[in-house]
């Protein structure tokens, strides 16, 4: 509406300044014309400043299409809603990594006993813990869930809803690491040159606004991938872990 009225009044004074009774006053009318707009967009702006989405802080952020869901884009605009407030179980699992500054990385032993990448504990969990507080859950570390897999038949409980790289990869200004592995380019080459394709899933069985949840950050080794898997915490403890 905006584009349309603005683009009337300035075809208004483009045929007014080629009418010759008018081409004396010329400069009247473009003050007037410039005057006329600064006063119109004023007014427009000041009374749509409920519509405006602000830019400076992540939690106005929460437009999600949904073309999103199709796409499997975005996951976070969705979680960042539905997190907000709930009580989040999660495996404590992680293990501390030195930090020194200009550390040499090729001096390190760059795979645990496990075969995972050195980082992999601290990027996929303690990444994951970030992530959860910094959308307003309360994440609770517990022990009994360290080692649970999500299996290939359990796997069909739960449905795809968007890939997880992006998501994870812009955890990094939360690390508490000052060596090159909590920098942003760190986090860009793990996330999106290191891993391949991270998907967030969701079982839905048993979740409401009040259910805590349970949330399971599982290396698919197969695929060299990672997932994240949801569900609330009674039919994990009823159904899954059984």
């Amino acid at each position: 509406m905006k584009l349309l009225i603005s683009g009337v009044l300035t075809l208004a004074v483009l045929i007014a300044l080629h009418v010759p009774q008018l081409k004396k006053k010329k400069g009247i009318i473009l003050a007037g014309y410039a005057l006329g707009m600064v006063l119109f967009f004023a007014v427009y702006n000041f009374r749509t400043l409920g519509n405006i989405i602000t830019f400076y802080h992540p939690f106005d952020q929460s437009m999600y299409q949904k073309e999103f869901l199709e796409e499997g884009e975005y996951p976070d605009a969705f979680l960042d809603e539905f997190f907000k407030g709930k009580t989040v179980y999660v495996p404590d699992d992680a293990y501390d990594v030195k930090d020194e500054v200009g550390m040499d990385t090729d001096t390190l032993e760059q795979f645990d006993e496990d075969g995972n990448y050195f980082l992999y504990r601290y990027y996929h969990s303690v990444n994951m813990w970030n992530y959860l507080e910094f959308n307003r859950a309360e994440v609770i570390k517990d022990p009994a869930l360290n080692g649970i897999l999500i299996s290939d038949e359990q796997k069909a409980l739960f449905e795809d809803i968007g890939y997880a790289n992006d998501m994870m990869r812009y955890t990094f200004p939360m690390t508490k690491y000052n060596g090159e592995w909590g920098n942003g380019f760190h986090y860009y080459w793990f996330y999106n040159a290191f891993i391949s394709e991270s998907h967030v899933y969701i079982c839905t069985e048993g979740i409401d606004d009040e259910s805590p949840l349970v949330v399971i950050c599982q290396h698919e080794r197969r695929h060299d991938t990672d997932s994240y898997y949801i569900a609330s915490k009674s039919y994990f403890d009823e159904v899954i872990a059984k």
